[in-house]
C-alpha cells in the first residue's frame, strides 16, 4: 500500500462538507455497496497510487468518484462515475455537463467538479 498523500487541509475538508467519504483501501481494491430501488449494487474502486479517493452516493444509487494528489505544489486530481457491468467489467464514465435522464449521476459528477475547481482557484490551489 503505498503512502497517503498529503493534501492541503481545505481540500479534505471541502469533500467531507460535500458528503463524500474516504476510501481507506485494506488492499488494492475496495467494493462500496449502494441500495436502489431494492436492488444492491456494487462497485469496485482501485487505489491510486499517490491519491486520496473520496465517493459520494448520487442518483439512482450510483457513485461519484474522486481520485486526488497534489504534485509540483498543486492538487491535480481526477473525476469519474464508477460501472461494474456484469459484476466483473469496470468502466470509469466521465462526467457530462448534458448527460441525460439515463445518467443523471454523470451531470451530478460534472456540477460537483465544476464547484470543486472553483475551490481549487479561490484557494491558488
Amino acid at each position: 500500500m503505498s503512502n497517503r498523500p498529503a493534501l492541503p487541509g481545505p481540500v479534505e475538508d471541502w469533500f467531507q462538507g460535500q458528503g463524500f467519504t474516504s476510501v481507506r483501501f485494506a488492499g488494492p481494491t475496495e467494493h462500496i455497496t449502494t441500495f436502489n430501488m431494492g436492488h444492491t449494487l456494487v462497485f469496485k474502486l482501485r487505489q491510486r497510487p499517490d491519491h486520496l479517493t473520496f465517493y459520494k452516493e448520487a442518483a439512482g444509487g450510483s457513485l461519484i468518484v474522486f481520485e486526488v494528489t497534489t504534485k509540483h505544489d498543486k492538487v491535480q486530481y481526477s473525476g469519474y462515475c464508477p460501472l461494474l457491468l456484469f459484476g466483473i467489467w469496470e468502466r470509469k464514465m466521465s462526467f457530462k455537463a448534458d448527460a441525460g435522464m439515463l445518467a443523471p449521476y454523470r451531470k451530478e459528477g460534472f456540477v460537483v467538479a465544476q464547484r470543486f475547481k472553483r475551490m481549487l482557484e479561490e484557494r491558488e490551489l
